[in-house]
């Protein structure tokens, strides 16, 4: 994965690659938003840079490649670290979808309704019984699954949960006006992962501190590195990277020397 990000307001840009130009995109969306924070579809545009091809037999294959750039109203907001990191998971930039006198748009009533019958038709499809509670928080649009047993629905650390999020992103607002960022959990999922995220980045952090060279956290998903990069860029001594392809890109975490 390539990355380039300008400060100052200038772009950020991230680079994806797939078999297919739909998981390019993904991808560089994905990395996207690990630098800049979080992103809507809208505000990014894709440049194709190969197209990749299949090879000879199935040798040689080279995969298709995608340049994604963040235009609309978040650009130039990165964080202070390389990883450009703005906002924790599940927060949207600020100002984000804010009307000009600083105020957020009240929330569309069709808009509440598609997310709350796409959610109940995901919870239905996996079997499980679920009460939906959609909520306008201002800039956020936040849809909260109650019921017994959602593991299915949340998924292997929220993997599920994020890929409905994300589709309920770019569908949900779809032709509607006063877009906001949607949010969605189940069983305060959100919050205990990102507890259990913050107290592992401090364990990781305690024993790089204590003279290991460096820590190599498992594989996460882009929302998952943010909390950790978040969580420790004040840390002094400690500095965090990313490193890898998806879906196999990690945190690293090292000392930096006096």
């Amino acid at each position: 994965m390539e990355e380039n990000q300008k400060r100052n307001g200038a772009e950020l840009r991230a680079v994806g690659e797939g078999k297919t130009m739909a998981e390019a995109e993904t991808e560089a969306f994905a990395h996207l938003e690990e630098i800049a924070g979080s992103c809507e579809w809208d505000q990014v545009e894709f440049e194709v840079i190969s197209e990749g091809s299949k090879g000879f037999f199935g040798m040689g294959t080279a995969l298709a490649r995608v340049e994604a750039r963040l235009v609309g109203s978040g650009s130039g907001e990165a964080g202070a670290d390389d990883e450009g990191l703005a906002e924790p998971s599940g927060q949207a930039p600020a100002g984000a979808g804010q009307e000009p006198g600083g105020a957020s748009p009240e929330a569309s009533p069709e808009a509440e309704a598609r997310l709350r019958e796409l959610l109940e038709k995901v919870a239905e499809s996996l079997g499980l019984e679920a009460t939906v509670n959609v909520s306008d928080r201002g800039e956020e649009l936040m849809a909260d699954l109650i019921g017994e047993d959602l593991g299915l629905f949340i998924g292997r650390h929220g993997s599920t949960l994020d890929a409905v999020q994300y589709l309920a992103n770019i569908i949900v607002y779809r032709g509607l006006e006063g877009r906001k960022r949607v949010i969605i959990d189940a069983e305060d999922y959100r919050d205990r992962r990102e507890e259990a995220l913050c107290s592992l980045a401090d364990r990781a952090a305690s024993e790089v501190m204590k003279g290991k060279l460096e820590y190599e956290m498992k594989p996460m998903s882009a929302a998952e590195r943010r909390i950790i990069h978040i969580h420790l860029q004040e840390r002094e001594g400690i500095e965090t990277v990313s490193e890898g392809r998806e879906p196999f890109r990690r945190v690293i975490i090292t000392r930096v020397e006096d």
